[in-house]
């Protein structure tokens, strides 16, 4: 795995991603040594590095209870945040090699080793992809009470208010937070930003209007700008969002470079054997497929995009450069 702002360039995994296909792995129906067939001999962790209420960990939990069944092993969902991803990243890094611990990620598992120079983990030596599970697309939404209702009249009130306006974010380093640099970097404003650890807070921040504005993915907010609590401006993907035809992306907004999906999958510890990743992913495609999940992922604005840990490797290559270039042009550091 390495490093990859047009996000995930699904376009790589459209032999295997169209028309809502999900790949399995032949290998899964061979037969498995005797030590893979054992597999799991205790329960099983998925360990989620941010709060309980977000997306990751709603789609966690609906993968759990019906891995259990397969395994026939209790699979337990375990919200470990803390330091941007850092302290549930590194406690399945340190984990033992036999598949009982595994990490549920997002696009923080590649950018933050780009922002940060010392890791307790190597994201390359200290893992391996198991499938890439599902994404859905960034939004920008502000408070209903902000003086703006497009993109345009936001950039104006940002640029007579320089260093005035707020923007919240899941946290330092997430997707949300680089998107909202792109829009001070390419519109030539000011703002200011502030961290929140996970969607939840910081959509409530956004609610009670201690934020004014933020990217957010719009599983997390989709509610809330249904029941119009949050006034959503524009989708920050390169085109327009099915389900929200009539909402312009960044660039028709008038502020070009922006394409930005977040993603969520799952990673075993390097040394798990290929034997057990390859019964993970098997498990994901079938879960994901299963009709009473693909309508609680289609209701969160989620679409399934089970893959093979070869494809999610090369995904995760693509993603790492992208934002690697991102992070350069805004000149993003982290404190």
């Amino acid at each position: 795995m390495a490093r990859r702002t047009t996000p995930p360039s699904l376009a790589s995994l459209a032999p295997v991603l169209a028309a809502g296909s999900m790949a399995i792995l032949p290998l899964v129906a061979m037969p498995l040594p005797a030590f893979a067939q054992a597999y799991p001999s205790k329960p099983v962790r998925l360990i989620v590095p941010f709060p309980a209420g977000g997306v990751l960990d709603r789609l966690s939990r609906s993968i759990a209870p019906r891995a259990a069944e397969t395994f026939g092993q209790p699979v337990l969902v375990e919200n470990r945040p803390g330091a941007s991803t850092i302290l549930g990243t590194e406690a399945v890094a340190r984990a033992p090699a036999d598949g009982h611990t595994l990490l549920m990620m997002a696009a923080t598992f590649v950018i933050t080793p780009l922002l940060r120079q010392k890791l307790p983990f190597d994201t390359q030596r200290d893992f391996q992809p198991v499938s890439l599970i599902a994404n859905t697309p960034n939004v920008l939404v502000a408070n209903p009470a902000l003086p703006a209702r497009t993109v345009k009249e936001l950039i104006a009130l940002a640029r007579k208010q320089p260093g005035v306006l707020t923007y919240g974010s899941i946290g330092q380093g997430t997707p949300q937070h680089l998107s909202g640099e792109m829009l001070k970097v390419n519109a030539g404003i000011d703002m200011v930003h502030v961290p929140y650890q996970g969607g939840a807070p910081a959509a409530q921040a956004l609610l009670g209007g201690h934020v004014g504005l933020m990217f957010v993915n719009l599983a997390e907010v989709q509610g809330f700008i249904d029941a119009g609590r949050m006034r959503l401006l524009a989708v920050a993907t390169a085109n327009r969002v099915p389900s929200l035809k009539n909402v312009p992306t960044m660039t028709e907004a008038g502020v070009p470079g922006f394409d930005s999906t977040s993603w969520f999958g799952m990673a075993a510890v390097a040394g798990v054997p290929r034997e057990i990743v390859n019964r993970w992913q098997a498990e994901i495609a079938r879960v994901v497929k299963l009709p009473e999940v693909r309508e609680t992922l289609t209701a969160a604005g989620l679409t399934a995009l089970a893959t093979t840990p070869e494809q999610f490797g090369a995904f995760l290559k693509e993603e790492t450069a992208r934002y690697a270039r991102v992070i350069r042009e805004a000149k993003v550091t982290v404190e």
